[in-house]
């Protein structure tokens, strides 16, 4: 392989297999696990709230266990809050029980071990009930607190095809996809201001949506962006 086209942009270092096959544990070439899957569940939940522009966010976490050259935290938690409503990301890379419980048979999302396991999903609390969801299914708790009755399951199935299908057909058609960029984008921004109220030490950090600017505190602002190594610095 071509190790320095691998590294692209980012620093110039000694090759690692650690950092080809796990690259997603690195800064350098990543935002660690909340920009990996969390991506995915945090366009979920803009979807279901109607809702994309984040007014802060803090994060909080560390590297447990043995140690290691990775330096993305295996445990982090970021919250972020919303005109109306608050958003809690959960990321465990030590323990992959997950998001909340769901109904046994009929289902299996990815990565899941034994019969109640939801190893990723999302949880919505509402005053009138609960929904646990991830790709395949989701249970629906009835109920405010302490009156939540026997959850309906419902049973979906993975519609990763239909997500490509979409994509290769708005390729040849030109229009636009279900997820365009925009909402990628807007997906991504949360996880990434989790990452920065984490690399300053957890405190809260302030976010103006419209301008896509972080607020009176230069230094987690300097970490929206990065210096690329040449030649990969033109842009």
């Amino acid at each position: 392989m071509d190790w320095d086209f691998y590294l692209g942009p980012a620093p110039k270092v000694p090759f690692n297999n650690l950092r080809f096959r796990t690259y997603r544990r690195f800064y350098d070439y990543s935002g660690g696990f909340i920009t990996d899957l969390g991506a995915h569940r945090l366009d979920s939940v803009h979807q279901v709230m109607h809702d994309d522009k984040p007014l802060s966010a803090m994060g909080v976490g560390g590297l447990y266990g043995p140690k290691s050259i990775v330096d993305t935290p295996n445990v982090l938690h970021v919250t972020c809050e919303y005109k109306n409503w608050t958003l809690s990301y959960e990321g465990i890379q030590l323990n992959g029980f997950g998001a909340g419980p769901r109904m046994p048979g009929g289902r299996k999302p990815y990565n899941a071990q034994g019969a109640f396991d939801r190893p990723h999903g999302e949880a919505f609390y509402g005053t009138k009930g609960t929904i646990f969801s991830d790709r395949v299914g989701c249970e629906i708790f009835l109920g405010g607190r302490g009156t939540a009755g026997q959850p309906k399951s419902v049973v979906g199935r993975d519609c990763t095809d239909l997500h490509v299908r979409n994509f290769i057909d708005c390729v040849r058609s030109r229009q636009k996809p279900s997820a365009d960029v925009g909402i990628g984008h807007k997906s991504t921004i949360v996880p990434h201001l989790g990452n920065v109220s984490y690399k300053v030490g957890g405190r809260k950090i302030r976010w103006d949506a419209d301008k896509e600017q972080i607020l009176d505190d230069p230094q987690a602002a300097a970490l929206l962006d990065r210096q690329a190594r040449k030649p990969w610095d033109l842009i």
